[in-house]
């Protein structure tokens, strides 16, 4: 192919590096991460219009597969959304996610990037980690964009990219990989002190990941250790300069062993809790699931459901709220099997990235099964799809996990229309 055909095929770096700069200050509003996963989409439909399609790659059906995944989820959806007459002004997410998914399949199969292009990727994404966490010092939890315990969970997103990319740099210089890595370390301070307690577990990822790393790799025990005493040091002068990064945490923690502690079915107070009223919804939304297995209540009816339950054990909190506080049980309850499966749809179009990548593109299923994990047990005390900012991020943090680990489509002298 001829140099000038190549380059027309190539994303300007004008455009890209629009797209970066949205990227790195997603975390600190909600519009602009918006407007990211939308510049990302339109970059792909462009490419569609305009492209014609490579070789079929691994990508290409990683990406396929995420769009099958994501239209599945849409159309089960449709069959109990439709049935209820519910309105399809809060299920924003399935139509981000489509779109999105679309998207990336026209970036992976009809368009090229340079090595530039897709080494800048991987800065955005540090550089976005420590505007999260600069935001979150500034302003605390208060101050997220959103719902914190969304924010938060959308962070965590992003770290296992970047994790990925941390492990991925062995052969980069020095200064490349501690930029890198301080990307994690502060991508995780950012979740912690954002205080949502369901995407704590990416302290539990980043240290089980990095150990099934360096084992497969066959440890070596020098550098190793080199890398953890360097890692101590760096967290021990961070939670010295910032001592909120144990505080916090250690806080929310407590106070959440403490409120279930106390849990007692009979003492409305212990109901008004964070924690006893998320088992107390969860407790009464099971028992009634078998009545209406297949299609659900409907939002409505959900709606009103917690509202009864929660005048019939005096609880203000529980009236108070319009959701269930965990995506499984809100779809089971909300949808019936029909709900369940639809979400469900979006673990096993992860999964299957993950399976697919894990031979020729290992790093990037390491990032893919980061975020299915994330996903997954961040869902479990949150209705994280209620916000729109949660599948919004979803969405890139997929698009860019795949697109970082692309080989480059083609060399970095190819001319560029900027």
């Amino acid at each position: 192919m001829h140099a000038a055909e190549l380059s027309s095929r190539v994303i300007k770096n004008w455009q890209w590096y629009a797209v970066l700069l949205l990227l790195v200050l997603s975390p600190i509003n909600s519009k602009i991460a918006g407007a990211s996963w939308l510049a990302l989409s339109l970059l792909g439909a462009w490419s569609f219009k305009r492209g014609s399609a490579q070789e079929l790659t691994t990508e290409f059906f990683v990406a396929k597969g995420w769009v099958v995944a994501c239209l599945a989820a849409l159309a089960i959806r449709a069959v109990t959304q439709f049935y209820w007459s519910d309105s399809w002004g809060e299920r924003h997410a399935e139509f981000r996610l489509l779109f999105g998914a679309l998207g990336l399949l026209g970036l992976v199969h009809y368009t090229r990037f340079t090595s530039v292009q897709l080494t800048w990727l991987g800065y955005a994404l540090v550089m976005a980690s420590w505007v999260g966490f600069g935001w979150m010092v500034a302003l605390g939890a208060e101050g997220a964009p959103t719902n914190q315990i969304p924010w938060g969970a959308s962070m965590s997103l992003l770290v296992c990219v970047v994790l990925a990319l941390t492990l991925s740099a062995s052969s980069q210089r020095l200064s490349v990989r501690l930029f890198y890595a301080s990307g994690v370390v502060v991508g995780v301070a950012a979740v912690l002190l954002s205080q949502a307690r369901g995407s704590y577990g990416i302290v539990f990822w980043v240290a089980g990941a990095s150990l099934w790393h360096y084992a497969r790799s066959g440890i070596k025990w020098q550098a190793m250790a080199s890398n953890v005493l360097g890692g101590v040091v760096a967290i021990t002068l961070l939670v010295q300069i910032f001592p909120s990064l144990i505080s916090v945490p250690a806080q929310r923690i407590q106070l959440a062993v403490k409120e279930f502690s106390v849990m007692d079915s009979s003492n409305a107070a212990s109901m008004d809790t964070s924690v006893g009223v998320r088992l107390y919804l969860w407790t009464r939304a099971v028992g009634e699931v078998p009545d209406h297995l297949l299609m659900g209540v409907g939002r409505e009816v959900r709606m009103a459901s917690i509202r009864r339950w929660g005048a019939e054990a005096s609880s203000a909190a529980a009236e108070s709220l319009g959701h269930l506080h965990n995506n499984y049980v809100e779809e089971l309850f909300d949808q019936g099997l029909f709900g369940l499966v639809s979400f469900l749809s979006f673990l096993a179009g992860l999964l299957y990235m993950v399976v697919r990548l894990r031979k020729e593109q290992p790093m990037a299923a390491l990032g893919m099964a980061g975020i299915l994990f994330m996903h997954s047990t961040s869902s479990l005390t949150n209705v994280n799809f209620a916000h729109n900012y949660y599948p919004t991020m979803l969405s890139i943090a997929v698009a860019v996990c795949l697109l970082l680990f692309m080989k480059s489509s083609v060399s970095d002298d190819v001319t560029l229309r900027n």
